[in-house]
Formats: structure tokens, sequence, C-alpha cells
């Protein structure tokens, strides 16, 4: 053994101590020099004292003496312990060589232990580490509760060192459950309740277990009070180290800044240097910077006096530190901090500063203000706009969260002059968000113009923190006006928001978003395919570009996939919109694209079934006017693509607007799908669709293209074909030749492609292969091409060898067939769709 234990040099530690096996074997693990860093209470004599007396080594423990700090002291308390081991003659200080000279008569390998090794001078440490650095058979321990010279970098070029650490020191389940004699979940709840801070833990086992979790905390902060306050004493600190300690224990993580701030005391960081030796808590690195936590039972222990003793500061420290957490971009545990302390309109400052944030984590925030009563929550209504957007994010609480929101816009009207500034900014904001998610679409478009007005002349944007805030605002204020029946207006409050910080700003991905997806459904590709461009090249959160930010560009990258027959890249990006299917304001529109893939895949009934199901998930919302109106034209096509020609129709029927002209282009597709090409041509010109977005024009003129051939109006349809050639290729369409009736879309293709100069991909139509017009017989083709001539009917019937009468019929057919009335109008007909030709 290296010590006997009658060595009065070995300290003297409490009794019931149990071995600590894993922290043994990293003493074993011989290097020239061990740092055993932590603080007062971690245990290290006590196992540095178990270790002396087990190992093999001959151990020289020295306990430093603050009153003899320098190197010769040092070296003189070495050489004293070395030769009284042979003869007990004790020396005075003296010389490193001296003690060279003395370890190198030892016949077996030396440690010499250094307890409190803070106290020493720099330079005794440094000259300890040239004797280690040249003597081959000495190891040194040196045991330290604060930061000295050996860990720095100049000590690790001199010889191979390592550092035992706080976290090394701490007691693991295990070792908490040999210890206190218990079970594995009372051993976890101890942990959770010390941090496995070793004194804390021996405390608790003097003096018993409590039965519950805060009375763990408790217990071990009161066995640990005395402990500390006899470390006070030892090392001379004043007392009000321990006050400024019991302010800043309002936060249980600060940095120097905000420890200065809680506690009014300029030297704060000085007592933070003192915690960390009491074992209160540690230093440990953040992405904004170095941050001292406190350890759960100190907590209960400072807390407990700075209720008792600076109960008026408690309002003021709970200020700085909201403050302090919203700098840190921590608003979610600014807004707890402010709940829990009832403190509803400190809430409403975190709420209006970071209400995006807050928005991204809807279930943490749910579990804050769950508590508080909705009649608390009325005087804040913009709090409760929050807590009712929190709950529309979760399917099963999103009924909840629609009446939430209900009560809170009546709450927030009733206070509408209260506030002024940035904050009514934000309320009108919220207000116009809440009325569009519960489909109020023109209200909430009002309230949107109202904001829009107050954003664009306003000067507290200029401030650093609410500039951050505009590209989201206006994200939010564009959905709005969108969804009001504006999107011209939209597009250019979204614009604005990209311009304000750029767009790469990271608060930009919301307008582009919006932006790419408006221009892709209302078919303008070039400015859709622009902004698509500019978010994949971006250095986006991926999750935000899956999740509710993202959905309109998903929604972009599908339709720009159908229009150049993609399906498969289509269906790639429409497999985002899964997890948002229960919750999304933006449903409507995902059902819509999420159609016209399976329209695109030949599987209209599966995307009927899935638009139905997605229908009934949102209940009384997906019955609401204002959700049905944009999935008429969809159910309409879902229906012709599987024949259903009545049932088509019927979803054309109802409350939507006839001057609306997106449904007369649906009504004069299904009327040349029944083969009524006046009809169709008579309903578009009923208005003149200088409104309609360039997709509704595309398919418009597709239709008109497809009667006029089919009645025979040559000229007319050359000149549609020009203005549809011009629109889908500037426009960078093709579905709305793919909309067309199948018997339609060769015969507008070829027209295109000998009237236009572009190149206009060929595609298929989705619509049912039943909608082609009838075909006509054998004879009826016969007679057909005879009528191309100026043979008489007479004529005709004799060089066919048939009745007058017969060939009248067979001319009745074909007129009825290529819903013409004349023979001219027949023949025009048959040409323009290559029926003279012998492939017919």
């Amino acid at each position: 053994m290296g010590i006997e234990p009658a060595d009065m040099s070995l300290p003297r530690v409490p009794a019931g101590v149990i071995s600590r096996r894993r922290v043994l074997a990293l003493l074993d693990e011989r290097v020239p020099l061990t740092v055993v860093r932590a603080a007062c209470g971690m245990g290290k004599t006590v196992v540095l004292r178990e270790w002396a007396l087990h190992t093999d080594d001959r151990v020289v423990w020295i306990t430093a003496d603050p009153n003899r700090s320098d190197s010769r002291a040092l070296a003189g308390a070495i050489l004293n312990h070395c030769r009284r081991d042979h003869d007990g003659n004790g020396v005075e200080p003296a010389s490193w060589s001296e003690v060279s000279a003395c370890l190198a008569d030892s016949s077996r390998p030396t440690t010499v232990v250094v307890d409190d090794a803070a106290v020493l001078k720099p330079g005794a440490l440094l000259d300890l580490c040239a004797v280690v650095a040249t003597e081959p058979t000495l190891h040194v321990i040196v045991a330290t509760n604060q930061r000295t010279v050996l860990d720095g970098d100049g000590v690790a070029l001199l010889l191979d060192r390592k550092i035992i650490g706080p976290t090394q020191l701490l007691f693991d389940r295990a070792e908490v459950r040999r210890l206190l004699r218990t079970n594995p979940r009372t051993a976890q709840e101890v942990l959770a309740a010390t941090n496995g801070f070793p004194a804390a833990i021996h405390a608790l086992a003097k003096r018993g277990l409590p039965q519950d979790e805060e009375s763990i905390a408790a217990v071990a902060a009161a066995a640990v009070e005395d402990y500390v306050r006899f470390r006070l004493v030892r090392f001379g600190h004043d007392r009000g180290v321990l006050n400024t300690l019991v302010k800043i224990s309002f936060m249980s993580a600060v940095d120097a800044e905000l420890a200065c701030e809680l506690s009014g005391d300029p030297h704060a960081a000085d007592a933070l240097k003192g915690a960390e030796i009491y074992g209160f808590g540690s230093w440990t690195e953040d992405p904004h910077g170095p941050r001292f936590r406190f350890t759960p039972f100190a907590l209960v222990l400072l807390r407990r006096e700075l209720m008792n003793r600076y109960p008026q500061d408690v309002h003021r420290m709970r200020k700085a530190g909201s403050a302090w957490l919203l700098r840190n971009g921590d608003p979610v545990e600014a807004l707890r901090l402010a709940v829990d302390g009832d403190d509803l309109g400190l809430a409403r400052e975190v709420v209006t500063s970071s209400w995006h944030r807050l928005l991204d984590h809807a279930p943490t925030v749910r579990k804050i203000l769950d508590p508080v009563p909705l009649s608390r929550l009325r005087d804040e209504p913009l709090v409760m706009i929050l807590l009712g957007m929190s709950y529309t994010a979760s399917q099963t609480r999103r009924a909840h969260g629609l009446q939430t929101l209900r009560v809170a816009l009546m709450a927030a009207k009733s206070q509408s002059a209260a506030s002024t500034g940035f904050e009514r900014l934000i309320r009108l904001v919220f207000e116009s968000s809440a009325l569009r998610v519960l489909q109020v679409h023109d209200r909430a478009a009002a309230l949107a113009e109202q904001a829009l007005q107050l954003l664009l002349r306003s000067f507290d944007i200029e401030k650093e923190s609410n500039a951050a805030q505009v590209p989201l605002i206006s994200a939010q204020l564009g959905t709005s006006l969108y969804y009001g029946g504006k999107p011209r207006r939209a597009i250019d409050c979204l614009t604005y928001g990209t311009a304000i910080l750029g767009v790469r700003h990271e608060n930009a991905i919301d307008n582009l978003s919006m932006l790419s997806g408006i221009h892709a459904l209302n078919g303008d590709l070039p400015e859709a395919r622009h902004c698509v461009d500019l978010i994949r090249s971006g250095r986006w959160d991926r999750t935000r570009l899956n999740g509710t930010h993202g959905m309109f560009y998903r929604l972009a990258e599908s339709l720009l996939a159908l229009e150049e027959s993609d399906t498969a890249g289509a269906v790639h990006h429409i497999a985002a919109f899964e997890q948002q299917r229960a919750t999304s304001e933006h449903w409507p529109a995902m059902a819509a694209v999420e159609a016209l893939v399976s329209l695109c895949q030949g599987q209209a009934a599966m995307g009927e079934s899935r638009l139905e199901s997605l229908v009934q998930l949102h209940g009384g919302e997906g019955v609401r006017d204002d959700a049905i109106r944009p999935l008429r034209r969809v159910r309409s096509l879902l229906a012709l693509a599987q024949g259903r020609m009545e049932a088509s129709k019927s979803f054309l029927d109802g409350h939507t607007p006839e001057d609306r002209h997106a449904t007369r282009v649906d009504r004069a597709r299904v009327a040349l799908a029944e083969n009524r090409p006046r009809d169709a041509l008579q309903i578009l010109g009923r208005g003149d669709g200088s409104t309609a977005t360039s997709r509704v024009k595309a398919e418009a003129t597709a239709i008109r293209t497809a009667a006029m051939l089919r009645i025979g109006s040559i000229r007319a349809a050359r000149h549609e074909a020009q203005n549809l050639g011009a629109l889908l290729h500037d426009r960078g369409l093709r579905m709305p030749l793919a909309l067309l009736p199948p018997a339609d879309v060769h015969p507008v293709h070829d027209i295109l492609r000998s009237e236009t100069p572009y190149e206009i991909d060929a595609v298929e139509s989705v619509l049912h292969e039943s909608l082609a017009s009838a075909p006509l017989t054998d004879r009826e083709r016969v007679v057909l091409k005879e009528l191309a001539s100026d043979k008489s009917l007479t004529m005709v019937a004799g060089g066919l060898g048939v009745s007058h009468n017969t060939v009248k019929t067979h001319v009745k057919s074909i007129y009825r067939k290529l819903e013409v009335s004349t023979r001219e109008e027949a023949v025009a007909v048959a040409v323009a769709r290559l029926l003279m030709s012998d492939k017919y």
C-alpha cells in the first residue's frame, strides 16, 4: 500500500462513503500529471484518499496551505514528507533539486498528491511540473476546485496530462442506488434533484430520503446549506457573495451580463466563480457564449432566500430575465417565465416580439398556457389568439382552437383602441390571421389591408428588432389578402416582404413560398420558377420547407413538375402535404393539387376518394362555402375524368357565382365534352375574363380553339390558336391542353403547330376517353368524302347504289356528330379534324 492508515498526512473523511470504482479506474490510468478539477463537495479528497490506500505507488500527500503557497514552500513540504518516511526529521523550505534527489532514491514509483492546489501560486505548480518532466518514475495528482495554470496549453506541451472534470465525479444512478440502498426510480429522482452532486447525496444518506421528488431537492439543499456556509468562512468570502448569488438564482442559467443586471452587483461574475467552487453550478459553453447553470438543489436553497428577502425585486428580475431570453433567441422560456409569474402583461410583450417563433413551438406553448383560465386570457387577447393558433396545429384539439380564436376575437374587438404603434400592428396581424383560419376571409383581408397600411407608414420598423419581423408580418398579411380574393395586392405585399431584408434572409422563406405557390396556381410559371429557384438555392431549414411554412412552395414544385410531364416529381413534393393534411389552413389548395396529380396519374377515382376523405377530416370546416368553392373545379374535373358527365355538371351548380370566369370555363369544358361546341362558345362569351389568371385564360382559349375546330370556323380557330400558342409559350403552360376532351387534344395541337412558331410539346388528355366525339361509321365516312365534291345528294346516292333517303339519313347523322348545319361546315370540320385523310 502507498500510505498506511495510521499516517497522519492522510486526511480524514466522513464515515459511510462508498467506493467509487469508476473514478478509481480513471486515476489508475497512469500519466505524469492528472488534474482532478471540481467544486467543493464533489468528493475529490474522498476518492483520492481511497486511491492512495490501494495503489502500489509510494504516495506523498500534501494538503496545500494558503499561508505557505510559494514554490520553495511546496518543495519543502514534499521533501519533508519524503524524508519523514526515512528518519522523521522535518526541514525548512527547500530547492527543487533537493526534491529531485530525494525522489530519485526511491525504490518504487512515487505519486505526489496535492490537495486544495488552487491556493498555491502558479510558479509553485509550474516548478512541480518541471520536476515531473525530468523524473520518469514520478506521478503527480493535483486536486483543485477551480482552474489553475495547470489547465493551460503550455503544460500540455511540456508533459502528458489528463483532466478529470466535474462530470466524471458526479454520482451515477448505480452509485446512488448503492449509497442510498434504493430502487432505480428513486435513484433517478435523486439524480434529477441533485445533479449527482456527491455532497448533496451523502447528506441525503445521513438525513434519509423523503417521499416525493420536490422534497428530495429541498432536503438536499437544507443539508448542504451549513456545508456551504462553512466553506464561506473557511475561504474568507464576504456574506455579500451569497446575497449576490441569491439574486442571480432567479434564473437557472445566466451569463455575466445578466448576473450583474439581476443582482445589481458589478462584480457578480466573481460571485459566480465562488458558486462554482461551492458546487452550486458550473460554466458551460453555449452558442451565445459562456453560461453559468445552477444545480437543482442550489436553486432550491438560493430561491428560498430570494423569496424571503427580496420579494419586491421579483418583477424587475422577471422582466430582465425575459428580455435576456428574448435576446438569446429563447422566446418559449421567456413566455414560460412570464406565465409562471402570473404576469400576462409581460407575456403579451413576449408574444408581440416573438409570435412567429412561438408559433413554431405550438405543443410547448399549449403546455405553458393551458393552465391559465380563459377568463384571465380575455384581458390579453393577443396571448389568447396565440393559444388558439397553437391548438389549431393539433388535429385532436383543432376544434377547441377554433372556438378559442372566436372568443379571442370578441375580446380583441372590445379592446381594439387600447394598443398603439408596433403592438397595434401585431394585433391587427394576429386578428387577421385568426379570421383567416376561421375562414372569414373578407374580414381577414380587410384587417390585413389596415395592417399593411400601418406597416408601410410605421417608423418602428426601422428598429432592428422590429425590422426582422417585417417579412413575417407581410407573409401573414399577404396570405390573408390572397384568400380574401385580392391576389394582386397579396403579391405586392409578399414581394415587399422579401425586399425589406433581402431574399436570402431567413425570415423571407414564408414570402417566397407563398409567392411561388400563388404564381404557380395562377399559371405564371416563369415567376413561380424564379421563386422556387431562390428557395432551392437558399440555406433554409429543411423542416420549415416540409412544414406549414413550405406548403405553397411544395405546391409550386408539384405544379411545375406537372407542367413538365414529371408526374413522379409532383408525387414526391405532394408527399410533404401528408403531415399537414389535418391541420394546415391551406388544405383546400393542397387538395386541389393532389387531385391534379391523381388526374395525371390516371387515378381519378383515387383522387376523388382522397379529396372527400380530406373534406370529412376537416368536419365543419370542410362544408363551408369558402372551402367548397375552390374545390368545385377540381371535383368537376375528377368526375369528367371518370366519364360522369352529370356529376361533373352538378359540382358547378349551387352557390358558385355565375360571373366568375373560372366557373364559365369549367362549364364550357363540360359543354365541349358533351359535343356542344356552340354552347361552349356562348358560355365563354358571357364575360371578358379580364381579371382571370393566366391559367384560366389559357384554359378558356384552348376550349375556344377546340370548339371552333368542331364547328368548322377555321379562320377563327387559327386566330385563337395564335393567341393560345403565345400564352402557353410565354407562361410555360401545358396543362390547359391536357384538360381538353380526348377528341380535341390532337386537333388543337396540330393547329398550334401549323399556325404558331412556338414549340408546344404534345400532351394527352387526362379526361375520360368516352368524352371523344361519337365516331363516324364507315358508310358515313364515304358519304362525307362525297360531300366535298359538287355532286348532288341524288348523284351521291346513285354512285353508292343506295336510295336518296338513305343518303339523307347519313348526312343528318354526320351533321349531328360534327355539330354542323350545312354541307360547307361539315366539309370544313372534316378537313380541320383530318377526317378526309386515309388514316381516319
